[in-house]
């Protein structure tokens, strides 16, 4: 993997095993106890490997750890890349940037705090979200400290940005508008693993597929959406993502004149609607093995304190291979 980097006179820029072996061991002893802060939700791991600027915001470090308590094991971190800069920022701003895949390619721009500079990329791995850590360290003297640390997700269900933008595509070669939407909006919450300092190269065509299938969708469909054929007329609101352990299913949110208290009465009703839903939105129930429905007497405003009740729906997809594995 090539890398480019912003640079000025007598400026040195290496990654990875070009790296001075003395200076990258020094990182990863840095690196090992802020991620032990950050796995046992000790906020004070962290502050004490912190540059005296970051330490003044202790309040988000603290925000940090209390998020991810719980959700990270020491044994599922990674580091994915990581880059050495010595008098290499250009006004104070220092850039990495990858050029090996130009469908993944992407460039973090920093504050370049020193003339020592160390950037690195790594994540947590786990079945349902890689959450994206970027730790980047400057040189006080003979002591490196962290100056800066995002984090982000970098991949659901094992797919980044550009994965889930080439299922879209796909979804919208086969005129499956409602699944390229719900895709396309799994790949831009992607788009940033460390918040604005990130930027795949490819970040405008994603958000320009998005404008366009966003566009043809509200040509096509009349949201909100009453649903005649069934008896009670449900209302149909929002239809995105949900990822769940069992992999990422469309849900469909509506509004129903049905009691919400009255489970049965809604569970018919969300039967009916399930048996048009592919009627509805074409691809929705031959693409996905599940599609999930949540009921509201009102759309949510998201102040509500009450959970609002779900179902979960096998679709024709479930049969399809039911039969086909009978066939074999």
């Amino acid at each position: 993997m090539a890398i480019s980097l912003t640079a000025c006179s007598f400026s040195e820029s290496k990654k990875d095993n070009q790296i001075d072996p003395e200076i990258r061991n020094q990182i990863h002893v840095l690196n090992n106890r802020i991620v032990s802060g950050l796995v046992e939700d000790r906020a004070d791991k962290v502050l004490a490997v912190c540059s005296d600027r970051l330490r003044d915001k202790r309040r988000d470090i603290k925000k940090l750890t209390d998020v991810l308590k719980g959700d990270l094991k020491m044994q599922n971190f990674r580091i994915i890349s990581e880059y050495y800069q010595k008098n290499a920022a250009k006004k104070h701003v220092g850039e990495v940037s990858t050029d090996d895949n130009p469908s993944r390619d992407y460039r973090i721009k920093y504050e370049a705090l020193n003339k020592e500079m160390y950037v690195v990329v790594a994540d947590f791995e786990d079945s349902l979200y890689h959450k994206s850590f970027t730790f980047i360290y400057g040189k006080y003297g003979n002591v490196w400290k962290l100056n800066n640390l995002q984090a982000g997700i970098l991949k659901i269900l094992n797919k980044d940005a550009f994965d889930w933008y080439q299922v879209a595509k796909s979804d919208y070669k086969k005129g499956d508008l409602i699944d390229a939407l719900c895709h396309i909006g799994l790949s831009t919450q992607l788009l940033n693993p460390a918040n604005q300092l990130w930027k795949y190269k490819n970040e405008d065509e994603i958000q320009n597929f998005e404008q366009k299938i966003t566009k043809q969708i509200y040509g096509k469909y009349k949201f909100p959406m009453t649903v005649s054929n069934v008896e009670t007329k449900p209302v149909i609101f929002r239809v995105y993502s949900q990822i769940m352990n069992t992999g990422c299913f469309p849900l469909i949110q509506y509004t129903t004149s049905v009691d919400l208290k009255d489970i049965p009465a809604l569970s018919v009703e969300c039967r009916e609607l399930h048996k048009n839903i592919g009627s509805l939105f074409k691809g929705i129930d031959t693409n996905n093995s599940t599609i999930l429905y949540r009921p509201y007497k009102t759309i949510p405003t998201g102040t509500e304190t009450t959970k609002p009740y779900g179902f979960m729906m096998k679709t024709q997809q479930v049969a399809s291979n039911k039969i086909a594995s009978t066939k074999n």
